[in-house]
């Protein structure tokens, strides 16, 4: 079986859609003859990767790569013309590759629609790996920016769930995510695969308690997004600055923060920009409380489940989680850390505060006790392999 696989990320980058990529394509090359495309990486700046060699595929595999994704930092109607010709692009090459089965991953939201036109052009399957609903995180204003038109969300919406409706398999990264599908799609194929943690990267954390210190270090890690509203932690700095609060990571928020830390004169929150994931992982051993937020919109709080969670269980830390729905949930019966209202800055200083304690490395063993029981993301890629062997052999 011959199987296309369009991705916006892949490795060498390491953030957490090419982290779930690279273990499907792990997965789908044991069972297939697997062709992956995707950009060259450039998350969040090409000349990262100058020096790195180009990842190599097994045997039965092949890479191939299409110029960078440059406009992450752009604006909402940049980006989206940027994605749409990148998704033009995999998908054409798709097509020439004569695959069974065309399997999409998103983020990019534009390779659905993409994959799904390159899998009927070559008379092969579909299959269409959702880790969010971005269309519909845009009408809720979480995503778009002021300055789109209602008409214009509606549209895109309307190609997007045509997709779905289309697609010979949906696999949803979270619970959330497949309900909000299944109520959209009733006759369809729906499953559930969720990211799980890569079992040598959970060998790498040491559980130890942090270096002794004087202040308590807090850590957010990961995308600097709208629907995460990061500015929280400047203020959270200001009222608290007995608090060291490092920011790690990129993208369309960070000189917005950068400028609003610098604005207050704050001098007890650091930003380290993106980070290779064994540097990330010295930072995380150095933490005493992790930090996660997600905007208390209705949607995200029914299907968002970020990958980072996992990753914070896994580093045996407390998490001060300030959020809502499926995440929130999560971290309370799992004991792993304290939940609070987003956006809530004296909640949030409290739940830190709290968190630093003997209490909170409690609950950071909690954490790891729960990520280690899961099933590896390996594990779960391999679900995923066969579910797309099974479209394939229909």
């Amino acid at each position: 079986m011959r199987v296309s696989l369009l991705t916006q990320f892949f490795p060498p980058e390491s953030l957490a859609g090419a982290n779930r990529v690279a273990a499907i394509a792990d997965s789908l090359v044991d069972q297939s003859t697997l062709t992956v495309i995707a950009p060259a990486p450039s998350y969040p700046d090409p000349g990262r990767y100058r020096d790195q060699p180009p990842v190599r595929l097994p045997q039965n595999g092949r890479l191939i790569r299409t110029p960078a994704l440059t406009a992450q930092r752009r604006s909402w109607p940049v980006r989206a013309v940027a994605e749409s010709a990148m998704a033009a692009r995999l998908a054409l090459l798709a097509s020439r590759s004569r695959p069974d089965v065309v399997v999409a991953s998103s983020p990019s939201m534009f390779l659905g629609p993409a994959g799904l036109v390159a899998a009927r052009a070559a008379r092969a399957r579909f299959v269409w790996d959702l880790r969010d609903l971005t269309w519909e995180y845009g009408r809720e204003g979480d995503v778009i920016e002021g300055g789109v038109a209602r008409t214009s969300l509606n549209a895109l919406g309307r190609v997007m769930w045509t997709t779905v409706r289309r697609a010979d398999l949906i696999v949803c990264a979270t619970d959330g995510i497949a309900a909000a599908v299944r109520e959209r799609l009733r006759n369809g194929r729906v499953e559930v695969v969720r990211n799980g943690i890569d079992s040598k990267f959970l060998a790498t954390f040491d559980p130890s308690p942090p270096p002794a210190g004087n202040a308590t270090q807090v850590l957010y890690a990961g995308l600097l997004g709208h629907a995460q509203e990061l500015d929280v932690l400047v203020e959270v700095a200001r009222r608290a600055p007995d608090l060291r609060i490092t920011i790690a990571g990129d993208g369309p928020r960070r000189a917005s923060l950068e400028a609003l830390a610098e604005e207050h004169s704050v001098a007890n929150i650091a930003f380290t920009g993106y980070l290779a994931p064994d540097e990330l992982v010295r930072l995380y051993h150095a933490s005493d409380v992790l930090f996660a937020q997600l905007r208390d919109s209705k949607l995200h709080s029914a299907t968002a489940v970020p990958s980072k969670l996992l990753e914070y269980m896994a580093a045996a830390r407390p998490i001060v989680y300030a959020g809502s729905g499926a995440a929130a949930d999560l971290v309370t019966t799992t004991g792993s850390g304290l939940v609070v209202t987003p956006g809530d800055a004296e909640a949030i200083v409290a739940g830190i505060r709290r968190a630093g304690t003997a209490e909170g490395r409690e609950m950071g063993g909690r954490g790891r006790d729960h990520v280690s029981s899961l099933p590896s993301r390996s594990e779960e890629m391999r679900q995923f392999a066969l579910l797309v062997r099974e479209v394939g052999q229909r």
